[in-house]
Formats: C-alpha cells, structure tokens, sequence
C-alpha cells in the first residue's frame, strides 16, 4: 500500500512538473519589449522599402488604412511600400504606448519621417495605431490605422 500511494505521489508531482515546464509565466515587461521592437522594425522596414518584415510581421487576414486614407489588406499594403516614389533619409517610431490584454494587444506610436519626393523635401509625422495578437508563431499585426499629423512640408 505504501509503495502504490509513493507511486501515486511520484506521479502527480511529475504530471505537475511537467505542466509547470510547459506553461511558461508571461513576462509582461519582456512582451511589451518585444511589441515595441516591432514597432521599431517596421520604421526601418518602410525607410528601407523592405517588404520582407511585412510579410513576416502582418497577418494572412491583415485589414488597415494607409497614409492616405486608403483600405488595404497585406498584400496592398507590401505593394504600396515596394512602389512608393518617397526616398527616406530617416523614419523614427517613438513614443510607444503598449496596452495588453491576454493574447491581444495594441500599440499607439509617432512615427516621423524625413526624405525627398519629387526632388523636394518633406517632413511627415504620423500617429499609428496596430493591433497585435499573439500567435504560436509570435506576435502579428491584425489591424493598423495611420492619422497624418499637420506639419511643414517644406523644411
């Protein structure tokens, strides 16, 4: 009887340490980062007309508006950013704004850019909202909206 209920014991701890192993405690903090990295990503993918971050990054099922107002799904939108005549000398994603819920997130940023279209220079900021949820395969932007913001076009 003593050795049943040791090998009952043995088991259940085991069962237990096994499921404690598999689900590992979230890290806020670290998936906020994380969040925040692609936001930073994405900045340095759109100056360097760089589709390959898109691809990876944005869901199958991806719907947003652009710059200019339009609808686009992932593919128009990595179409948008391969055939955009804008040259970039810089785009910055600042002031993160991380809000979690569970496997769900959204993320509201300034991105600033400065470049040259049609031989002139500009300067453009834009407030950008995504929607991330968390996959087995990481984080994928579901949902994003981009509000141009009044500023000098010719700085």
């Amino acid at each position: 009887m003593k050795k049943l209920v040791l090998c009952a014991a043995t088991l259940l701890f085991g069962a237990g340490m096994l499921r404690a192993q598999d689900e590992q405690p979230v890290n806020p903090e670290m998936q906020r980062q994380e969040l925040v990295n692609l936001e930073l990503e994405n900045a340095r993918a759109i100056k360097l007309h760089n589709p390959t971050f898109f691809k990876a990054a944005y869901s199958e099922d991806f719907h947003g508006v652009t710059r200019y107002g339009e609808t686009v799904n992932k593919q128009g939108i990595i179409h948008e950013l391969e055939t955009m005549n804008l040259q970039f000398d810089s785009v910055v994603s600042s002031d993160a704004q991380v809000r979690m819920f569970r496997d769900a997130a959204y993320v509201l940023s300034l991105r600033s850019e400065v470049g040259r279209a049609d031989g002139k220079k500009f300067y453009n900021q834009f407030r950008v909202l995504r929607v991330y949820v968390n996959t087995p395969r990481g984080w994928r932007i579901v949902s994003q909206l981009e509000t141009k913001l009044a500023t000098d076009a010719n700085r």
